[in-house]
């Protein structure tokens, strides 16, 4: 198995992060937030999960341990894939994701890429034990009040509705001035997005 990888970056614009170690380039398939965050030659370390099948032996690589964790026991709930647990950690911060398993909040978990109702579901049942035995310093009580809850947000809605994931339509409105209008929120957030 393959616990990590240190190199350069080739490139990261085929929808995947090529790292040159040792004059050998290994294709990674990242979570597109992470992925945008690194630049050609740029010495990188790289969590892995190498992932074998019949046809192929794919990497997986992601920035810190917490995330491949997370990946892990993603992939242990029935009917998710390294695809679809890729997707869901594409949509928000692990915390965030640990915090609606714990919480039991399925309508949270919807709003992530390809995650349905009995899935939320399925990931409540299958993981929420394994998810409060780990270490994640989640603070549930004295959990700091942020300038608007996604929730009760219907601008975070419309932005979903719109395409967009959880994670970037929450920090876009952070940058918004809370107090104006839902649609002037809503034209502002999508400037910033471009």
């Amino acid at each position: 198995m393959i616990e990590f990888l240190k190199g350069k970056v080739h490139s990261t614009d085929r929808g995947y992060l090529v790292l040159e170690v040792n004059g050998i380039g290994y294709i990674i398939n990242m979570i597109s937030r992470e992925l945008h965050t690194f630049y050609k030659n740029e010495e990188v370390f790289i969590n892995i999960r190498l992932i074998l099948r019949e046809d192929a032996a794919i990497l997986y690589g992601f920035k810190d341990s917490e995330t491949r964790d997370a990946f892990d026991l993603l992939t242990t709930v029935s009917g998710i894939g390294p695809k679809l647990a890729m997707g869901i950690l594409d949509g928000d911060d692990v915390s965030n994701i640990a915090k609606y398993i714990i919480s039991k909040d399925d309508k949270s978990l919807v709003k992530l890429p390809g995650v349905g109702k009995k899935t939320a579901q399925r990931i409540i049942l299958e993981l929420k034990d394994k998810v409060e035995k780990l270490n994640l310093n989640l603070n549930l009580e004295t959990e700091v009040v942020s300038t608007f809850d996604e929730n009760d947000d219907p601008a975070v809605e419309a932005l979903i509705s719109l395409g967009y994931n959880i994670y970037d339509a929450r920090k876009v409105l952070e940058k918004i001035d809370v107090s104006l209008d839902i649609s002037d929120r809503i034209r502002e957030a999508l400037k910033l997005m471009g």
